[in-house]
């Protein structure tokens, strides 16, 4: 029953309906605790709801269990980067790049953590964004790209 609230919850939230999305949610988590699916879905829900401590929350419950699973690390280190802890969040996509090292959101991630402190590092992880299949992925890794040669980021 718990992957059929996973599933449901999920469609809501892709609907648009955070409410139903967090109900169908949290009923899964309650049913299948320790879920990091779930876990992260959740957190998304009360991102956008705007609970964002409980959603953090979530995000390290979630990356404390699977360190190497992409969605949660990715979504941890973006806000610890929005609290401008770069180092941390460095530190929490290096186990996803470590089993995955291609993967690139977490590779976008990491470039940005160390866009400040370390460029040339950072320019290196651009690259496998550049095949992302998502295109807002490749658009921020373009931007970055432009910031760290010192251009503008919206110069094309």
């Amino acid at each position: 029953m718990g992957k059929d609230l996973y599933r449901d919850g999920m469609a809501r939230l892709e609907a648009g309906d955070t409410q139903e999305a967090r109900r169908l949610l949290e009923a899964a988590l309650h049913e299948s605790p320790g879920d990091v699916k779930v876990m992260h879905a959740l957190s998304r829900v009360l991102d956008e709801a705007g609970e964002r401590a409980r959603a953090v929350e979530l995000l390290e419950l979630a990356h404390a269990k699977a360190p190497s699973e992409p969605g949660p690390a990715r979504d941890l280190a973006m806000a610890l980067l929005e609290r401008g802890d770069d180092a941390r969040a460095a530190r929490v996509v290096e186990p996803v790049l470590a089993a995955q090292p291609d993967h690139p959101g977490a590779n976008l991630v990491l470039a940005l953590a160390l866009a400040k402190t370390d460029p040339e590092r950072a320019r290196a992880h651009l690259a496998p964004v550049g095949r992302s299949a998502d295109g807002e992925e490749r658009e921020q890794a373009a931007a970055l790209a432009r910031v760290l040669s010192g251009q503008s980021p919206s110069s094309a």
